[in-house]
């Protein structure tokens, strides 16, 4: 799993986030990325690995799709607080 961090920015608060890929290639074409969000940093045993999207032909696509994912739930996760 090729794992990456990005910093998220909604109004005025920084979230850092975990996303991991998997690619599945059949017969060594290209092959589609699974995007999970992880739970916590990869480090920590505990941490756990949740699908969020799948399908995406592109890693920098599936990267994007992921940030605006996670976008999305914090914002929600905000906007439900309030």
């Amino acid at each position: 799993m090729y794992k990456v961090k990005r910093t998220i920015y909604l109004e005025n608060q920084s979230i850092d986030v975990w996303f991991g890929l998997v690619s599945k290639t059949k017969n060594g074409k290209n092959g589609k990325y699974t995007v999970y969000l992880l739970t916590d940093d990869p480090r920590n045993p505990f941490n756990h690995a949740e699908p969020i999207l799948s399908g995406i032909t592109s890693k920098d696509t599936a990267i994007k799709k992921g940030i605006e994912y996670a976008k999305n739930l914090f914002r929600n996760i905000l906007n439900n607080q309030q």
